[in-house]
């Protein structure tokens, strides 16, 4: 569904503020999207998207993206309306705990290429005009101009320590029936380093 990297994005503008401290989030995997380990029959990325022609390229303070990815989304039409949800977590004493930071899209299709949004600002921009169709179109194929997302991010609580995205994405049919073995759950983990 989403390119690697762009939820990333999405709460580092959400969080971000003046006056706090800066901490820049190390990944633990290379690839970004891990499977969630609490939910093994849900879709992972690998399972949504084709990312072998995908770039991306780590660097201190940012990562570049660039590439193409093509939608495969199984069991999913053109005309589901798509609905998710992001958290941010802590590890605390042996467990992940959840932080005040989340994220809830209702109808992801209708703002996806929406200028206004988020979305928009840290994914949908680099994507051509011609090939703003949504994340449900199996088959179709996004390329990507590189664009650049940065890794550091302005806290005004202290974020130090583990931390991991969870991202869950749903399928409903017209007529709002969520579609059967089609759920998606990403995990992004990683740890907030205090930087200068």
């Amino acid at each position: 569904m989403y390119p690697t990297i762009c939820l990333w994005a999405v709460f580092s503008s959400l969080v971000t503020t003046s006056y706090g401290s800066r901490y820049e989030f190390i990944m633990d995997d290379v690839e970004v999207f891990g499977r969630c380990a609490d939910k093994p029959k849900a879709k992972a990325i690998q399972d949504i998207v084709d990312l072998s022609e995908y770039k991306i390229e780590f660097n201190e303070g940012y990562v570049t993206a660039s590439g193409q990815m093509t939608l495969r989304w199984e069991g999913v039409e053109a005309t589901d309306r798509i609905a998710g949800n992001a958290e941010l977590y802590k590890f605390q004493r042996g467990t992940w705990q959840p932080t005040m930071i989340s994220l809830t899209e209702h109808n992801f299709c209708v703002r996806q290429f929406d200028i206004s949004t988020i979305w928009y600002k840290v994914w949908g921009q680099y994507i051509p005009k011609n090939e703003r169709k949504c994340i449900n179109n199996y088959g179709h194929v996004y390329h990507f101009e590189p664009f650049d997302v940065e890794t550091v991010t302005e806290f005004t609580n202290n974020m130090e320590g583990r931390h991991k995205i969870v991202i869950n994405m749903y399928a409903f049919d017209m007529k709002n029936v969520k579609r059967p073995n089609t759920d998606v759950c990403l995990e992004i983990i990683g740890e907030f380093i205090k930087v200068k």
